[in-house]
């Protein structure tokens, strides 16, 4: 019976430690400004209750690259998830300069770079890194797939063409209505894919527009996208703006 207790424990114990450890960290945007020092890169949920003046918090699940450098007036990270493209970092109030890569964006293996003040240089923090063939190291590091659970919303592929998504893996029919199609539910039809979203790749003039999904003849909102607006008839649809 003792050894039984005690066996007990152990697996419990284990148990709560690897739940422990697949945890994934909650971190609201704005801590992310006072942060102490730098660290490989980090899975965690990013949430944001800032911004779109909707109150509501905006989650997405990604990896925290960090840097820490006082002195530096300008850190970039570029990699395989930009085509090798500079992406700006963020300065914190203590020199930790950050970057946020959403899995929705991104996944898999990941080869990137810190460019501080024009001189490229590896990640200091992470052990992981590999021979880039130029006397020098990039690092390395995985983002898993976003999970199915998946809460998308439309997302800039390039200036002026969108993909709208939607994750709905039971529907059989989606489609996309708005002010650019005339709000006509057989213009714009969606293909689903193999993870349950549904995609449609869309080229729009820069304006306000509002718009909606059609789900099986249910007319519905994008669930993840915080701007809304009113249609004609006083329901609740939501707002893309596309810029100059």
């Amino acid at each position: 019976m003792r050894r039984a207790g005690k066996l007990c424990m152990i697996l419990c114990a284990v148990l709560l430690t690897s739940s422990r450890s697949d945890s994934t960290a909650e971190i609201d945007y704005q801590k992310l400004m006072f942060l102490k020092q730098a660290n490989p890169p980090e899975k965690i949920r990013l949430i944001m209750t800032q911004n779109f003046g909707t109150g509501k918090p905006v989650v997405a699940d990604g990896l925290l690259f960090t840097y820490k450098c006082r002195k530096a007036l300008k850190v970039f990270i570029a990699g395989n998830f930009s085509a090798w493209k500079m992406k700006q970092m963020e300065r914190g109030k203590d020199g930790v300069w950050f970057f946020f890569l959403t899995d929705s964006d991104f996944s898999g293996r990941i080869e990137y770079k810190f460019n501080v003040d024009g001189l490229w240089t590896e990640d200091p923090y992470n052990v992981a890194r590999e021979d880039d063939r130029y006397g020098s190291y990039i690092s390395t590091a995985e983002l898993e797939p976003a999970r199915e659970n998946k809460l998308v919303t439309y997302k800039m592929l390039r200036k002026g063409v969108i993909v709208f998504r939607i994750y709905k893996p039971e529907a059989s029919i989606v489609s996309l209505v708005g002010d650019f199609n005339g709000w006509n539910p057989e213009n714009d039809l969606l293909r689903k894919g193999s993870d349950g979203i549904w995609r449609l790749e869309k080229r729009l003039a820069s304006g306000t527009y509002r718009y909606k999904y059609v789900i099986d003849g249910q007319w519905l909102p994008d669930t993840f996208n915080p701007d809304s607006a009113s249609d004609s008839t006083g329901d609740i649809c939501s707002v893309i703006q596309i810029k100059r």
